[in-house]
């Protein structure tokens, strides 16, 4: 019996079976890491260098650019190499993206280094690796030769410190004499290849275990067929078995397919599902089993009805395809490809439909990025010309099929845009440009469109306005935000933007011919002056229902606390101590955002509502410094300054509505002082003179503001009952640039002095102006150089040193600053 089963135990030996794919991966991996790779890593090196040498060649086209402006004289050689350097300095490439360009002379003078600035303008002749080698001088010999690869130790990239043999490849760009190198550093190369090895070692371990596995499948179906083999002689049998083999096969080809397999019969029920499901979906083959719904039920619902539009469709072709999008298990979206055909059997009989599909994710997401490229600006991400002119004409279709459709074009351009780019380069340009697509776009709806035209011209199609008086707020709004100031790093710029609209109906056949005329409406606005937009059509707004609608906001907002007070720091000009505050009124609208004061104020002079407003800020204003002195003793020198219009003065009661103010927040008449303006006294200086008097004398103290800007007479001047003389910001803008200015400025503080009137300068932004006024013995300055109008929040924090470290940093670095069209209409009554 031992005799017998001799020879089928050497049938079935694992040896037997397992020898020629012993012999196959054997063969396969010698040939994979004694040639393949190898070769592979020395090919891959030879690769890193041409690269550094690919990129010193560009680099040194880029510097023959630069001297040919040069040479056509349209800038000069200095700028040409500033230039030069400034573009290389910025070339990055390589694993992320550290790999740089670097610059010498024939003398060994570093001229350029992106990491290693401290090295710039030295002598580096003497300078050596960490092997004694004098690199430098072999980079010139190098260079000197024609050019060619060097081999050293250096720095790794930003990390002081850490040096790593570097290969570098050296060119001369002789008009400059400039030695142009930039290398790869071995241990990138390295990293790589060790990467590309790990790689290739973990696949073909993992391609060993599945040969492993399937050997071992094989063996043991093997084992057991010969077993039978052994026991059932038939034919029957025998052909039962080469069945049964066979099934095994397609199975086992199909539960490896990379594909999903799936089986559907007429009945809807899942026959078949392969393990790839899981790899796609997340759920295991046995859940399509136990709820045949669940491949419906995983398709997202938007695409929903286009499966179950294919699935019916199945019923009668042959086979199709469709690409949808499914939920996985894990909550991933993913687009998958299917591919279906009809199942039949013997004579036709349908077995159902068979389905394979497959993970198509990263081209859906390759083909977006390719057709987002094709429509959009690389520097902004807005939409480009082509996109912006055919969405302009959809809408234009759509305004001829629609009675009830309105939109709007809007061209904008950025106002002393060149200037920037001149004096600050393209780069912080090309950040102006992105932060103005960001900010057009925080003020635009999601159906609308915001497009770089090219340049510094955007162009917005505002789609589904309600009315075309909407387009003129949203433009507004825009308005508004871009001119605000522009903060990258220590650097800031102020810029503005003029628009042209056209409204529709447009009177057009082409989106072309209305975007000339939006350009046309957009240079009239620059002729009228810069931060206006004008309307190309003859549809506009009526402006006599705006304002009103506007009073009835106004009276609304004060009611409902639309309005609110910011405060504006009066400092002590040789303590840098705050003294008060200036009240300023701001308006948040409901709908059309922050309101400037130019706009609001005037209309509630006109309406009447002066007088409510001013009770509100003189009423908000003394609650709040009544809290700050309760707070703290430090704050009982504090005071708050509030403006008094005109109209305010021809209140009888005015004297005791302001005495019973400070009495009902047990204020003393100190902590308050008024602000009016020289015309707002001349209008009846009589009157006036006796209305700050039954003030004066209550121990409320006055300031004159704008001082400079109106029209009164010294000697109307002397009988007011005044303690303070405000300079207005527009003498304190130009002292230093205009001489006539400065002796302004001057003959006011002389005139002061002489009248025992101390001086506020308002609209102090910068340094040279504060230097000024210090020395023409200005006591108190109010200005963006020290802080921009405070919330009460922020205004506690600096009284109470919470921002204090902060503040003084930020006045360290904030040397000039522009107000903003908001809160330049400072001057007017109430507000300033």
């Amino acid at each position: 019996m031992p005799n017998s089963r001799f020879p089928t135990l050497v049938r079935l030996t694992p040896l037997r079976i397992l020898m020629p794919s012993i012999l196959v991966l054997s063969i396969f991996a010698a040939a994979v890491f004694l040639i393949f790779l190898p070769a592979l890593e020395h090919s891959y090196r030879h690769h890193r260098k041409y690269v550094a040498r690919d990129f010193v060649n560009v680099a040194v086209g880029m510097l023959e650019r630069f001297k040919l402006e040069a040479d056509l004289g349209r800038i000069s050689e200095s700028r040409a190499k500033h230039l030069g350097e400034e573009q290389l300095r910025a070339m990055r490439y390589g694993d992320e993206r550290k790999d740089y360009i670097w610059i010498n002379d024939l003398n060994s003078v570093m001229v350029m280094h992106p990491y290693r600035s401290d090295l710039e303008g030295k002598d580096l002749s003497d300078y050596t690796d960490s092997t004694g080698k004098a690199i430098f001088n072999e980079f010139i010999s190098t260079a000197l030769q024609g050019g060619g690869f060097v081999q050293y130790y250096w720095q790794f990239k930003d990390k002081p410190g850490a040096e790593s043999r570097k290969t570098s490849y050296v060119r001369l760009y002789e008009p400059w004499g400039w030695v142009v190198g930039s290398g790869v550093y071995m241990a990138d190369v390295q990293a790589q290849i060790n990467q590309f090895r790990n790689r290739t070692f973990a696949g073909f371990g993992l391609l060993l275990l599945i040969v492993f596995l399937l050997q071992a499948y094989i063996l043991r179906q093997a084992a057991l067929s010969e077993q039978r083999a052994q026991r059932i002689k038939t034919q029957r049998e025998r052909l039962f078995l080469a069945l049964k083999e066979g099934e095994e096969r397609y199975r086992t080809i199909a539960d490896f397919a990379y594909d999903w397999e799936a089986w559907v019969g007429p009945d809807k029920t899942i026959l078949y599902s392969s393990p790839a499901c899981e790899r796609i979906t997340g759920h295991p083959p046995e859940r399509f089993f136990e709820n045949p719904t669940l491949m419906r039920d995983i398709v997202i619902p938007e695409d929903r009805k286009a499966w179950d539009t294919y699935a019916r469709e199945m019923d009668r072709r042959e086979s199709g395809t469709l690409d949808f999008r499914i939920r996985t298990s894990h909550g991933e979206e993913r687009w998958v490809g299917a591919v279906a055909r009809r199942v039949s059997g013997i004579k036709g009989k349908p077995l159902g439909v068979r389905y394979s599909f497959r993970d198509i994710t990263d081209g859906k997401a390759m083909e977006e990025q390719l057709r987002h490229q094709a429509l959009h600006d690389p520097l902004t991400a807005l939409a480009n010309r082509t996109l912006c002119l055919d969405r302009i004409e959809q809408a234009m279709h759509r305004a001829k099929r629609r009675e009830s459709y309105y939109f709007a074009v809007a061209f904008l351009d950025l106002d002393r845009f060149k200037i920037i780019n001149d004096s600050l380069g393209h780069r912080f340009g090309d950040l102006v440009l992105m932060e103005t697509g960001n900010r057009l776009k925080s003020h635009v709806r999601s159906l609308d469109t915001v497009s770089r035209f090219g340049g510094d011209e955007f162009v917005l199609l505002l789609d589904e306005l309600a009315s075309p008086g909407e387009a003129i707020s949203i433009v507004k709004r825009i308005r508004q935000s871009l001119s605000q100031p522009f903060r990258f790093g220590n650097h800031e710029v102020q810029t503005t933007g003029s628009f042209g609209i056209v409204l529709s109906p447009t009177g057009s056949d082409r989106p072309e011919d209305v975007l000339q005329h939006a350009n046309i409406a957009m240079h009239r606005a620059k002729e009228a002056g810069r931060n206006h937009f004008k309307v190309f059509t003859t549809r506009m707004l009526d402006h006599a229902v705006d304002q009103l609608n506007l009073e009835n906001d106004m009276r609304r907002g004060l009611a409902h606390g639309a309005f609110h007070v910011r405060y504006q720091p009066i400092m002590d000009i040789s303590s840098n101590r705050v003294l008060g505050f200036e009240a300023l009124a701001r308006w948040d609208h409901p709908t059309r955002g922050s309101i400037p004061p130019s706009e609001f104020i005037p209309m509630a002079e006109d309406s009447g509502q002066i007088s409510d407003l001013g009770r509100w800020v003189l009423r908000q204003s003394l609650k709040d410094l009544a809290e700050w002195r309760k707070q703290s003793d430090d704050t009982h020198h504090l005071f708050v300054s509030v403006n008094l219009s005109s109209k305010q003065f021809a209140q009888p009661d005015l004297d005791r509505s302001v005495l019973a103010l400070l009495e009902e927040f047990g204020l003393p008449p100190s902590a308050l002082k008024l602000e009016i303006t020289e015309s707002a006294i001349m209008d009846n200086p009589e009157a006036a003179v006796r209305v700050l008097k039954r003030l004066r004398s209550a121990g409320i103290g006055f300031s004159i503001d704008d001082f400079g800007t109106g029209y009164s007479s010294l000697s109307q001047l002397r009988q007011l009952p005044v303690d303070t003389l405000k300079v207005d910001r527009s003498f304190i803008s130009r002292m230093n640039t205009d001489p006539e200015n400065m002796e302004i400025v001057k003959a006011v503080i002389a005139l002061a002095h002489s009248l025992d009137l101390n001086v506020i300068a308002e609209g102090v932004e910068d340094r040279d102006q504060l230097c000024s006024l210090l020395d023409l013995r200005c006591e108190s300055v109010q200005g963006f150089y020290f802080h921009r109008p405070l919330t009460k929040q922020d205004a506690e924090a600096i009284l109470f040193g919470r921002k204090a470290a902060e503040d003084a940093a930020q006045t360290q670095q904030t040397v000039a600053k522009k107000e903003s069209p908001q809160e330049a209409s400072d001057s007017d009554p109430i507000e300033s």
